[in-house]
């Protein structure tokens, strides 16, 4: 006889992160979700503390907190995919490859968003390693419209995107502060959207005096034991976003010095699986002691070029 599935609230399944999170959780083995109205959170939160194992929220931010408030009062555990908890002192930031799994006894954790998943993945070995130069690191990233969420703005209608490319939210994206906390170092980062649905690639530019090899060489041992993390011996080698779309895989790559000192460091991943709802759901299969790998796309076995996605069933 199998066993009952634990359930998981999802509060905020119109999004397309917890519409996401929600298709993963409904061909999870041991999990199944729960879907729970988010406009009033007095009430939803009884429900879940009656009847489910934990909460994830896909919420905007202030919906989170109010959310997170009456979830903790009730001792539910909360998986929250907002940004509004992803610098609170004591919570636990949700990327298992750098910070490893929530303690079973953790009442918040927060899920790191796209672009910190991609530039923590390619750059906090690298400054832990102490391999690049002190200082401000520059941040390119490129990312789909799925990336700004559903609601309606005018650069996000199809006359103004398709073919077209264009920055947004220069020195102001929510995800600089979240990027500094982690990584520890100031970052000029700057965003740009792409006419795609999803994918995101970034490329920081860092100094060392340290050959390209030797960073990659870190790269490669720092996560030689996380196999959903592929580093590439070259960019040419399917570092673009179209390898990672539909799967749960980080590609990053070391590219060669530029003539200016400068060495790119690159990093691919899905903004909607790695980035949001599959991220989430390695996290809180650690948190409940399940095995990493149980309702996540197999991990890539080899460099990505023309591996296709996961079921985009499940995508």
């Amino acid at each position: 006889m199998s066993e009952p599935k634990i359930p998981i609230a999802v509060v905020g399944a119109t999004g397309y992160a917890g519409q996401v999170l929600h298709a993963l959780l409904m061909h999870h083995p041991r999990m199944r979700p729960v879907i729970v109205d988010p406009r009033d959170p007095a009430d939803g939160s009884a429900a879940i503390a009656h009847a489910c194992e934990a909460a994830a929220l896909a919420l905007p931010d202030d919906a989170a907190h109010a959310w997170t408030s009456t979830l903790r009062e009730r001792g539910v555990r909360v998986l929250d995919l907002s940004s509004a908890h992803r610098t609170t002192p004591g919570f636990h930031y949700g990327l298992p490859e750098l910070f490893g799994a929530p303690p079973s006894d953790a009442a918040v954790v927060s899920s790191p968003g796209c672009y910190p998943t991609a530039t923590l993945l390619a750059l906090l070995p690298l400054v832990r390693a102490q391999v690049i130069e002190a200082g401000a690191i520059s941040v390119l990233g490129c990312s789909g419209t799925s990336g700004a969420g559903k609601a309606l703005r005018d650069d996000l209608h199809f006359s103004e995107l398709h073919d077209n490319c264009f920055p947004y939210q220069v020195g102001t994206h929510k995800h600089i502060p979240e990027i500094e906390h982690h990584l520890g170092r100031e970052v000029a980062f700057v965003t740009q959207l792409l006419p795609i649905v999803r994918g995101l690639i970034v490329t920081a530019f860092v100094r060392t005096e340290h050959e390209p090899a030797r960073l990659r060489d870190t790269l490669v041992n720092c996560y030689a034991d996380h196999p959903w993390v592929t580093v590439l011996d070259a960019p040419g080698q399917g570092l673009g976003v179209r390898h990672v779309v539909g799967t749960h895989q980080a590609v990053l790559a070391v590219g060669p010095r530029a003539h200016g000192g400068l060495v790119p460091v690159f990093a691919s991943i899905d903004n909607l699986l790695r980035g949001a709802a599959s991220q989430a759901l390695h996290t809180l299969n650690l948190w409940l002691g399940l095995p990493a790998a149980l309702g996540l796309p197999a991990p890539l076995a080899t460099a990505p070029s023309g591996v296709p996605g996961m079921n985009r069933a499940l995508a």
